[in-house]
């Protein structure tokens, strides 16, 4: 009832929160989640859909988890919020249970799981929804460990605790990927329960979960396996490459990469230890890279091994503290640059799962190895303050996710160095048609990271709308140069050039783009209106690239219906008009335009 309460009571002014950041492309926006019968593409396409062979992500146990809720409430947000308190409350009281079952006093398994309920630095997995990715995976991963402990333990019917673990093991890793830490931890709770010297744990931790751990063995090669059908790769496209602005340690050399990487792992423990600067966004350049020279860049890796050597030498004292830090190392070792680059440099939600090793240390640390009946009253009384100033903390750090302009503001705010924030806060201000604040921004952004196509192409949209074509033209050209495999800058350097009246550079913009992007719509559907109004002789064959792009796209059937109806050809026309009413009879604009000439028969 404590630690249940305690995540209620935390997280209870979060609840009212709307869909923000990527809760919508992925809950509120999502095709796939909203009607059973397309539940095939769940298992079938990557985390943010699109075609077979893209993408880095393959989470399909997090997705069916939102369509499920769908189904049964619409898209309600609160309801969602709730749900995602509710994993983080089965989190908590799981991490309380495989404490205890490993042997630490009461007050401090539950005293580590009580913080962990209130830590701040959970708001970003709880609050947001799409966080669910993180409370989910941990949760099965706990459960994991514990069905596994107890498949270890028992002398009898005891396949059925390893089916049990092997199933939380799957829907784990199907939710997230850094799920596969699961065995490793198992591992080291099997040394840290083991007797002896540190290698006669360690293989008897091997030889005792040998079951477990080929289970394992098995559903990661048969995610791989689906991973690499799906995405293109077993862990992500080869066409997918990590953009620098998300993480610009995949882009450097690995031992450059493993420097930088420690540093950031301090980053996390200092927010873990002093939670007082959250920030949602920490991409290029919140966190700069060092030179090569830096001291602080040789001593947190020498520190970190220092640390994990010491604490690997002392598994034999059973001093809780040890086993959090190795628990935290474990942990955090799918999502720490440390091995191999993530898509990520820095996120506070994957400090999730590691951060229950680091409530382990301070709670060993604060309430001691006493018993409660034994412990100093002082030490309560700090404990319960540690406690209540963290809860207070993830209190106001709650509303933070009630909405975009909430987020946006906060990151611009506490992350000023950040190219993405000040590009999440501009498009949120081009939303709600500011375009001089959102002009303002996407110029920073540029200004903080030059090669962001993305920004240089809302900046020329900005300046479009603001009167200024020939910036426009100018900052969509530098877009274009940036990526020249993405349609919005061809489709903005096309309009921008069509306002100028230079048609001729504008059909040039499109068919660039169309060379780059064969299957644009938007592309082909701009180029066949242009050719139209000229009344150019490829404008048929424009119209048809255009529906073959995308053939359900009403808007582009019925200007093409437009078009052959002012050619001449009246017959394909209505044929144009009654496909569109097949598709969407609602659809108004076919419905009036069907019933006036030239459509209108006679």
């Amino acid at each position: 009832m404590l630690l249940a309460g305690a995540c209620l009571l935390a997280y209870a002014n979060g609840l009212t929160g709307t869909f923000t950041y990527d809760d919508k492309a992925i809950v509120r926006d999502n095709p796939r989640i909203r009607a059973p019968g397309r539940v095939t593409e769940i298992f079938t396409t990557q985390y943010f859909g699109g075609p077979r062979g893209t993408g880095t992500a393959y989470r399909p146990a997090l997705l069916l988890s939102f369509a499920i809720q769908w189904w049964i409430h619409g898209g309600e947000p609160v309801a969602f919020h709730v749900v995602n308190v509710l994993w983080h409350a089965a989190a908590a009281l799981l991490l309380a249970r495989l404490f205890l079952r490993l042997g630490l006093t009461p007050p401090v398994a539950v005293g580590a799981a009580l913080l962990f309920a209130v830590h701040p630095i959970h708001v970003e997995a709880v609050t947001g929804l799409v966080g669910r990715g993180e409370t989910q995976s941990a949760a099965l991963c706990l459960c994991f460990l514990l069905l596994a402990l107890e498949f270890i333990d028992r002398a009898a019917r005891r396949w059925r605790w390893l089916a049990g673990a092997l199933a939380s093991f799957l829907i784990a890793c199907l939710t997230k990927e850094s799920a596969a830490a699961a065995p490793g931890l198992l591992f080291l709770c099997l040394v840290w329960r083991g007797e002896g010297s540190v290698i006669s744990r360690a293989v008897s931790a091997l030889r005792r979960g040998l079951p477990a751990y080929a289970g394992c063995a098995v559903i990661l090669a048969g995610n791989f396996w689906v991973r690499a059908r799906v995405l293109g790769g077993a862990l992500k496209s080869a066409t997918t490459g990590i953009f620098e602005l998300e993480n610009p340690l995949a882009h450097v050399a690995a031992a450059d990469r493993v420097r930088n990487a420690s540093v950031v792992v301090f980053r996390y423990l200092g927010e873990m230890a002093l939670p007082l600067r959250l920030s949602a966004d920490e991409s290029a350049w919140s966190i700069p890279l060092l030179p090569p020279r830096d001291w602080l860049g040789w001593i947190c890796p020498l520190l970190l091994v220092s640390l994990l050597g010491a604490s690997i030498a002392r598994l034999s004292s059973r001093d809780a503290a040890t086993l959090g830090f190795l628990f935290l190392a474990v942990a955090f070792l799918p999502s720490a640059n440390l091995a191999f680059p993530t898509g990520t440099i820095f996120a506070e939600r994957l400090a999730y799962l590691p951060s229950a090793g680091f409530c382990l240390i301070a709670a060993s640390w604060v309430l001691g190895s006493a018993p409660a009946a034994h412990a100093p009253p002082w030490r309560l009384y700090l404990f319960g303050a540690l406690a209540l100033g963290l809860a207070s903390r993830t209190v106001i750090r709650n509303p933070v996710w009630e909405s975009d302009e909430a987020l946006f503001t906060n990151m611009v705010r506490v992350s000023p160095n950040s190219a993405k924030a000040h590009y999440d806060f501009a498009y949120m201000s081009a939303e709600r048609a500011n375009p001089r604040r959102a002009l303002e921004h996407y110029t920073k952004a540029t200004q903080i990271y030059p090669r962001y196509w993305d920004a240089w192409a809302g900046r020329g949209r900005m300046e479009r709308m603001l009167g200024d074509p020939v910036a426009a033209e100018a900052a969509y050209a530098e877009s274009v140069r940036l990526a020249p495999f993405a349609e919005n800058g061809y489709f903005g350097l096309g309009l921008v050039r069509e306002d100028r009246g230079d048609r001729a550079g504008a059909e040039r913009a499109y068919r660039d783009g169309l060379k780059q992007v064969p299957m644009s719509l938007p592309l082909a559907y701009r180029l066949a209106l242009l050719l139209s109004s000229q009344k150019r002789a490829g404008a048929l064959h424009a119209w048809h690239r255009a529906l073959a792009a995308e053939p359900g796209s009403l808007p582009a059937r019925l200007d093409y219906a437009r078009f052959l109806a002012e050619t001449g050809r009246l017959a394909q026309a209505r044929a144009q008009l009654r496909e569109v009413l097949r598709r969407s009879p609602r659809y108004g604009p076919a419905l009036r335009l069907s019933a006036t000439p030239p459509f209108a028969p006679g």
